[in-house]
């Protein structure tokens, strides 16, 4: 498997954010699903309402590239502290992902462990707290913690 998120961002911390899901997943996905014959592509985009983007789910036979492009506005996401996007672009991200492998199936991905495995390497990010301290896990819980990160 080649699995990799990139971001086209116009505001908001959506760039941020994902980043930190791309330093935490590629290189463990990548390495533990080499055996996996697709590419999937993760798309983060935060832009203007105006430009009508659209999320959408896309696997291309010819090229076994299964695109995840997940389009949220900069105007809602502005009004987020970053904690709140965070939570919000979580859910989506596995939304979508779960959607795509219950349409799409590849010889050698599991859909449940392939899930579970992501959230518990992005379980491992440190987040910064108001204190100054770090935590773990604060990637795909149940509810926000509004004790991290707060800045908008």
């Amino acid at each position: 498997m080649v699995f990799s998120i990139v971001t086209d961002t116009a505001g908001a911390r959506v760039g941020e954010l994902a980043s930190e899901l791309r330093n935490a997943l590629e290189t463990n996905i990548n390495s533990k699903y080499s055996n996996v014959d697709v590419s999937i592509g993760i798309v983060f985009r935060c832009l203007p309402e105006s430009y009508g983007r659209k999320s959408f789910i896309r696997y291309t036979k010819k090229d076994n590239y299964l695109t995840i492009d997940i389009a949220v506005t900069v105007e809602e996401y502005e009004k987020m502290y970053k904690v709140e996007q965070r939570y919000n672009l979580e859910k989506l991200f596995i939304e979508f992902l779960n959607t795509a492998l219950e349409k799409y199936t590849f010889e050698g991905l599991e859909k449940e462990r392939f899930i579970s495995d992501i959230k518990v390497w992005a379980g491992e990010i440190p987040l910064k707290m108001n204190n100054g301290s770090s935590k773990l896990g604060n990637w795909f819980n149940e509810e926000i913690d509004w004790s991290v990160d707060l800045d908008k």
